[in-house]
């Protein structure tokens, strides 16, 4: 049997994860500039008085909710990347965990897109870009330590600069799978071809383009396109 201390603990846990599911459900439905702390309330069926026990502006509920987002995204790449022997196996599996983030992390993101677009010239402030460039050094996609060990093992081509690799991989890997969550449907109408599929293809070209002895073969035959 829980003690009282342990009781309200958990009533503070539970009511604190409701307004973010209740703030992220907004953020995916909504215009963020017409947002406000009221409206996360009123989602989450409490006071403003009491959501500012919990969070102390938008912007806080904005931070918690993206790093949660990446760290989803990240954490599975990751899982997956542990299990290879190489470092060139490392990578090919983290390249097929991104392709399940696609098909299950979709309003992730999405809302990481959203995220991306609100803040696309600049942060709120110094302490906000410190604090999210802080946690995403913490617990991120490991593309530096996987490329570095493969390029040690001798799996993964040395002529590359692995920090810079890394980046290219990440920004790259984090725009394809935005594009494709907020308007694949559209593209796929516009030119045929499957959002997935087109993420698959850049598992692939990750995992291959960076090998000491790439696979010509890997790809396989051509996609089917649409009409």
């Amino acid at each position: 049997m829980k003690n009282g201390n342990e009781e309200i603990v958990e009533i503070r846990f539970k009511r604190r994860e409701s307004i973010l599911e209740s703030a992220k459900r907004l953020f995916l439905e909504k215009d963020w500039n017409g947002m406000t702390i009221g409206h996360i309330a009123s989602e989450a069926g409490i006071s403003r008085v009491t959501l500012y026990k919990y969070f102390s502006s938008m912007q806080d509920i904005i931070f918690e909710l993206q790093i949660r987002c990446l760290r989803e995204i990240a954490s599975h790449m990751n899982r997956m990347g542990k299990a290879g022997g190489t470092g060139s196996e490392k990578l090919s599996r983290m390249m097929k965990g991104l392709l399940e983030v696609f098909r299950d992390r979709k309003e992730e993101i999405r809302f990481v897109a959203m995220f991306d677009h609100h803040y696309r010239f600049t942060f709120p402030s110094e302490e906000f870009r410190l604090k999210y460039k802080a946690a995403l050094q913490q617990d991120f996609i490991d593309f530096h330590g996987v490329i570095r060990e493969g390029m040690r093992d001798g799996t993964l081509s040395s002529e590359f600069d692995p920090d810079l690799l890394s980046e290219m991989f990440t920004h790259s890997m984090l725009s394809l799978l935005q594009r494709m969550a907020v308007r694949g449907h559209l593209i796929q109408k516009q030119w045929g071809f499957e959002p997935e599929e087109v993420v698959r293809y850049l598992t692939l070209f990750f995992a291959e383009f960076s090998k000491a002895e790439p696979d010509p073969g890997a790809f396989g035959p051509p996609a089917s396109r649409s009409p």
